[in-house]
């Protein structure tokens, strides 16, 4: 650009360059208006009787009513956050079956109570929740790329006693242990290496297609709290790098938690297990720079803005 041109002048072309190659985002977004999706995570169904604040019993037709809203709302689908079952393989069946009464498209990510099964048992889960041949998935609508991430990938629990996985997440724990991370527990994992750059993949494909991305995970990442995934700093520096990453949406944490990072909206949603007699879902509006949040139960409506 010429020195010579009027700082208005050069104001101006800065901004227009600007606005022309975020146009192509925003085109793609503004057709998604109205598009709503069903929001819930930690139903954690288990034939057991209440202990504490968890309600194991009410996951199910505590989901169920959720879904039945989803449909009369008319989502183009639900995700279930994780922790569909809080124990015993068995426990899969009523919950499935509930979900699959309707017509509403669900997507799962995978809990650690999801995995609270035989050891024999743990390879199977991932495809009993609907996943092929990968942990991990995404898919395309509207100008958005929904990215639904495995943050057990590295974990004690979702590998079998003796496993090469196993002992890599034993040797992970432990020297987060040692570094005295307080997300160094049991109930948390990481993504593993092939997953991340998995995702890095997936967000500059989503890039070339002119696509913003939306992640869907079990662990958060941010703000700091005990129930993070062990390496959220290595996902959040990934996240930092793509600027078309505009909202993580997750459960575990079923107190729920909110949080902006350099205009990236990250939100916990609330255990549906949690309470004898609330429940706690969300129907979320994806528009063009934000997601509106309609929250039911002890879920808090809210927006969220996208980055630019």
């Amino acid at each position: 650009m010429s020195a010579g041109l009027p700082q208005s002048r050069r104001r101006f072309l800065r901004q227009t360059a600007g606005a022309a190659l975020a146009a192509p985002f925003a085109a793609r977004g503004a057709a998604a208006a109205g598009f709503e999706i069903g929001l819930a995570a930690d139903a954690q169904y288990a034939d057991l009787a209440p202990a504490g604040t968890r309600f194991n019993r009410e996951g199910r037709p505590r989901l169920a009513a959720a879904a039945d809203h989803f449909a009369s709302r008319g989502v183009a689908f639900a995700v279930h956050l994780g922790d569909l079952i809080d124990r015993a393989w068995p426990s899969f069946d009523p919950m499935l079956a509930a979900l699959s009464a309707g017509r509403l498209a669900w997507h799962h990510v995978l809990g650690n109570h999801d995995f609270d099964v035989l050891d024999a048992e743990k390879p199977q889960v991932p495809a009993r929740l609907g996943f092929a041949a990968a942990r991990y998935r995404a898919f395309s609508r509207a100008g958005f790329r929904f990215v639904f991430l495995d943050t057990n990938d590295v974990s004690l629990y979702a590998h079998p006693t003796g496993s090469a996985p196993r002992a890599e997440a034993e040797l992970r724990l432990a020297a987060a242990q040692a570094a005295k991370q307080p997300s160094a527990k049991t109930w948390n994992g990481a993504v593993g290496s092939a997953q991340l750059a998995w995702l890095d993949a997936e967000c500059r494909a989503a890039a070339a297609a002119r696509e913003r991305v939306i992640v869907f995970a079990h662990h958060p990442v941010f703000p700091e709290n005990p129930h993070n995934a062990w390496n959220a700093p290595a996902v959040l520096e990934l996240i930092d790098r793509h600027r078309h990453v505009v909202a993580w949406l997750n459960g575990h944490n079923h107190a729920g938690a909110f949080a902006v990072r350099d205009g990236v909206p990250f939100l916990t949603l609330r255990g549906m297990v949690e309470t004898a007699d609330t429940t706690a879902f969300a129907v979320a509006q994806i528009l063009a720079d934000r997601l509106i949040l309609t929250g039911h139960g002890r879920e808090p409506s809210r927006e969220l803005v996208f980055r630019s």
